[in-house]
């Protein structure tokens, strides 16, 4: 039987027609017209399809001449009331058939079901076979649920006469893999041996997952055959994970194939003795790096390179001194995916001397590489590196990478590196380049600073080791550098005090009214002396940090509209700087004491917006819960229809998203409605999403998906703040309306995230967020999974790398407590860091993780795995750009 298209189906790859023997793409479920052939007339009809059991038939109509016998009369009429009555009944379920909107509405409806209310519901039709695109569906919502109740129907779905249903069964498996569903092992054997062409790869790469050894050889020849490498799960993210086929034999076993004249299957051995890392393999993996393939060689190098023992070294080595630029850098690319930073670290004994040009840029490659992949691993070998005393750019960089991943034994070179003048220790012959900047310098302090960050413990050990070093750059310049105030103040430097008070606050007069630039420098660099004085928390600078705010003169209107009117320029710039810092100092310290100088600067009207800005967001940090109530009032005072009111309204706002108050915010529920203003909203709306969605708040804001003026407001609210129950039900919403509207939600999604700081990890806003992006891409929409949130979410994570404001949080101090956390004894926290760790790409990290012994292991393996090998998506996503949160002045 045929069955109609449906345009509400999962997409799917092209189909494998049925008659050719061998299909080179795995592909699942096919079209209908693959279906297996339906049941022929019904027998006992008479007829040319055979004889009758009525008596001989003689080919021209008429029957022979017989006795007729009553029980074949009797059995002759049954016959033919049964046929009628299936005819009828048949006709019957055909007519009775749900259309493709039926379904969809069907779908809708469960989508808008909780999770408990829907599962029960996914369980009956995961039962029926009368409807398959339902019951493919409920076979996924069950898998994704992991409901136990779903196996024991997936086993029966195994059974089908439909490929289709056996295959998205065999799909649904996958997701709740060993030991969990190894109760489907026998029933997938037997529909192995019934499999075709379109289901037979899922239901093999379902039993590789489960570890059956039996089916074994079958699976290999779907390997041979190309059908393996193109298998999804049910959200068409690769499957396809050789460690997972190879676990169904032992390695002894799969050794045995390194001879194999499939190419493939030397590739997988390679692969996988590759990943062991076991010595007992170095003869297998040596005379597989000579393969005539160059894929199955560079796999085979990964291996030789986790052993790396003399015997291995030498056959390595030679391959990368023999392999022209191309190969080379295939090579190197196993070698990083592969062995991680130990086995780049060892290539560097393969650069090639021969010219200082090309030595120059095969180390650089590999330096390089390392910093991609910042892999804790490599520590200790480049310890060992920059003990040979190398060249002093590849001693920094050596450096560089070890205090990339929090390894404190990077203090001595780093501070090595902050008393060398660029224009002293590089010449015009071999390092121009690195003569024109100082930026060597200003990496080296981010990077000590980091680690002072990361180790207060060790902070007696890093001022002996660094402040000198780090006070003599800072002393060595007309104006220090942030980065090196920022190590300073980190540390705690008892030295550094005195300078920074001076800093902090210049002697310098205030510039004049029509002063002509530039900015005088040491009003610029008050602005982080500023700052670095509140992290010091230095008590006789607090009327220091007041005072800043009272600086402008009276009846002098510094705000943007003034300063671009000319003569105040100068000024108005100077005092901008003074008030962004105050508030960025007053932010670092914390007090609740500064709570009101801080709000009379935020409600003078005629002081700069930028810096008021500033204020706002240094409220976030120092006021008190009580105080967070009064700012929720304070935004809903001022609600005149003028551009000054809207600005301190939303200025108000920044407050209440860097501290949410789920008792404060929850008071800005009235202001997502249709009469205020656009941004006014946004920004309210992500106040009650940052704070965390209570279910109180999260049944209101869902009664607001029904008001088209606010929709979007209550989605994103949703979305950042409630629970992942919650955000599927609100992202199914979407299905009644017009792709517009999605597209405005992305918009407002998108300016969200700009400032991370050491609070949205602490508090659990980073797992919170991932976890709900995550639930949206089991969602679909017109038929499409949602995978837009994790796009953008993960964009806005690996966009993480720098200081960017009072409590931010840089790359390297999150990527190092994440990695503490994944190894921690915290459960619900170890998920929640390597989930974070994925979103980030971090994958030098989950490489180290996923060696390690111990229950990070796994979560890591499969992390990297997703890492390496990511769905395909063609969603479109609004550009990358900061917004929403924190309007944070960079800090120079």
């Amino acid at each position: 039987m045929n069955h109609p298209p449906n345009p509400l189906e999962i997409p799917k790859a092209p189909r494998v027609p049925r008659e050719i023997p061998t299909a080179h793409l795995a592909k699942w479920p096919p079209d209908d017209d693959a279906l297996p052939p339906g049941p022929g007339i019904p027998g006992g009809m008479g007829g040319p399809a055979g004889p009758s059991s009525f008596g001989p038939y003689d080919g021209d109509g008429n029957f022979k001449k017989g006795r007729f016998k009553p029980i074949a009369l009797v059995l002759a009429m049954l016959a033919v009331i049964g046929g009628g009555a299936a005819l009828f009944f048949g006709l019957q379920k055909d007519a009775d058939k749900m259309t493709a909107k039926q379904i969809a509405e069907e779908k809708k409806r469960l989508a808008l079901m909780t999770r408990e209310q829907q599962t029960p519901e996914w369980r009956k039709w995961a039962a029926r076979d009368d409807v398959p695109k339902l019951q493919e569906e409920a076979f996924a919502q069950l898998a994704w649920a992991k409901d136990p109740e779903g196996i024991p129907l997936l086993v029966k779905g195994l059974a089908n006469n439909d490929h289709r249903i056996r295959g998205t069964a065999s799909q649904a498996l996958l997701e709740y893999g060993s030991p969990a569903a190894d109760s489907a092992k026998p029933a997938l054997l037997k529909a192995l041996a019934e499999a075709d062409n379109s289901d037979k790869p899922q239901i093999a790469w379902a039993l590789a997952t489960l570890h059956e050894g039996q089916a074994f050889e079958e699976v290999l020849k779907e390997y041979r055959a190309g059908h393996l490498a193109k298998v999804q799960r049910l959200d068409a993210n690769p499957a396809f994970d050789p460690e997972m086929l190879a676990s169904m034999v032992s390695l002894d076993k799969l050794a045995s194939f390194a001879s194999d004249p499939s190419e493939s299957v030397r590739q997988l051995v390679a692969t996988v003795l590759s990943r062991q890392g076991d010595a007992k393999y170095t003869s297998t993996l040596i005379k597989l790096v000579q393969d005539p393939s160059t894929e199955v060689g560079r796999e085979a190098a990964v291996g030789l390179g986790k052993i790396a023992n003399e015997e291995a070294m030498g056959p390595l080595l030679n391959a990368l001194s023999k392999a022209d630029k191309e190969s080379r850098q295939k090579f190197l690319e196993a070698l990083r995916d592969g062995v991680g930073a130990k086995g780049l670290v060892l290539a560097l004994r393969s650069v090639q001397k021969d010219t200082a040009e090309r030595e120059k840029h095969q180390t650089k490659v590999l330096f390089d590489m390392m910093r991609d992949l910042e892999d804790p691993r490599g520590g200790d070998l480049l310890v060992q590196y920059i003990g040979t005393n190398p060249k002093p750019h590849w001693k920094t960089e050596a450096a560089f990478r070890l205090a990339e991943v929090g390894d404190m034994r990077a203090v001595p070179t780093l501070a090595w590196r902050m008393r060398q003048d660029p224009l002293k220790v590089y010449n015009k012959n071999d390092d121009p380049e690195l003569m024109r900047d100082d930026n060597e310098r200003v990496v080296a302090a981010r990077y000590l600073a980091d680690l002072a960050v990361l180790y207060p413990d060790k902070r007696p050990e890093l001022l002996a080791q660094a402040e000198d070093a780090v006070l003599f750059w800072a002393t060595d310049k007309p104006q220090p550098h942030a980065n090196a105030l920022r190590f300073l103040a980190a540390s705690g430097s008892p030295k550094a005090l005195d300078k920074m008070r001076k800093w902090a606050n210049p002697a310098d007069p205030l510039p004049k009214e029509g002063q002509q630039p530039p900015l005088p420098e040491s009003w610029a660099t008050a602005q982080s002396g500023l700052r670095y004085i509140g992290w010091m928390k230095d008590e006789q600078s607090w009327s220091v940090l007041e005072a800043q705010l009272r600086r402008r003169p009276d009846k002098a209107d510094v705000t943007m509209e003034a300063m671009q009117q000319g003569g105040l320029a100068m000024l108005g710039m100077t005092l901008r700087a003074l008030g962004v810092g105050a508030a960025h100092g007053f932010a670092q310290w914390g007090d609740s004491k500064a709570y009101p100088a801080l709000v009379k600067y935020i409600e003078d009207k005629e002081n700069n917006e930028q810096s008021r800005i500033e204020a706002c967001f240094a409220i976030g940090w120092v006021a008190t819960d009580e105080q967070m109530r009064e700012v929720v009032d304070k935004v809903k005072k001022f609600n005149k229809p003028n551009p000054k009111d809207a600005l301190i309204r939303t200025c108000y706002l920044e407050a209440l998203i860097r501290k949410p108050v789920p008792s404060a915010t929850a008071g800005l529920m009235s202001l997502l409605s249709g009469d205020t203003d656009l941004e006014v909203r946004h920004q309210a709306a992500r106040a009650i999403g940052f704070g965390g969605v209570t279910p109180q708040i999260g049944q209101q804001l869902f009664e607001k998906l029904k008001d088209p003026n606010v929709r979007s407001d209550a989605a994103l609210a949703i979305l950042i703040g409630a629970d992942t129950d919650t955000v599927r039900r609100t992202m199914a919403t979407f299905n009644d309306l017009d792709a517009a509207a999605m597209e405005e939600l992305k918009v407002t999604y998108n300016q969200t995230f700009g400032y991370w700081s050491d609070r949205n990890y602490e508090t659990g806003d980073v797992a919170r967020w991932i976890e709900n992006a995550q639930a949206c891409a089991y969602v679909r929409v017109h038929d499409a999974l949602q995978d837009w949130p994790r796009l953008i979410l993960g964009r806005a994570l690996q966009g993480i790398e720098f200081d960017s404001g009072p409590h931010s949080i840089t790359r390297v101090q999150l990527r190092v407590r994440l990695m503490n956390d994944a190894r921690g004894a915290d459960a619900k926290k170890r998920v929640q860091a390597i989930q974070i760790l994925k979103f980030m790409k971090e994958k030098g990290v989950l490489m180290a993780l996923k060696g390690e012994q111990g229950p990070h292991a796994e979560l890591a393996r499969q992390a990297f795995f997703e890492v390496m090998n990511p769905k395909v998506v063609t969603d479109a996503i609004p550009d990358a750009k900061a917004g929403g949160g924190a309007n944070v002045v960079a800090p120079k």
